[in-house]
C-alpha cells in the first residue's frame, strides 16, 4: 500500500468590500465660527474570510472641522492583510444659517 500527502495552501487575494462609504459631506458653518462639528453614519466592511478590522481612521463623526476641504480616510483590513479604504471629502463653507 503506498500513502500518500500533501499540503493545501489557500491565498486570499480579494480585499474587503466597503458598506456605505459616504459620497462627500457639505456643511455650513454660522459666519464669525472658527470650526464646526460634522456628523455622519460610519462605513463598515465585509469580508470573503469573515474576518474584517477597522485599522485606522482620520477623523471621527462629531469632530470639528475648519472651513475649506478636509479628506476623510478609514481604512479595513481583513486576516490576510488585504486592505480597503473609504475616503471622502467634507467640506465646510461659512454662511448664514436659517431655521
Amino acid at each position: 500500500m503506498t500513502n500518500c500527502s500533501f499540503t493545501l495552501f489557500t491565498v486570499d487575494s480579494r480585499s474587503p468590500e466597503i458598506i456605505a462609504c459616504p459620497s462627500g459631506i457639505v456643511h455650513t458653518q454660522e459666519l464669525g465660527s472658527t470650526n464646526t462639528s460634522v456628523h455622519w453614519s460610519s462605513p463598515s466592511a465585509t469580508d470573503n474570510s469573515g474576518i474584517t478590522t477597522l485599522a485606522s481612521q482620520s477623523h471621527y463623526p462629531g469632530d470639528y472641522f475648519v472651513t475649506g476641504t478636509t479628506d476623510v480616510t478609514y481604512k479595513f483590513v481583513d486576516g490576510s492583510g488585504n486592505e480597503a479604504f473609504c475616503i471622502f471629502e467634507v467640506y465646510v463653507y461659512e454662511g448664514n444659517i436659517f431655521c
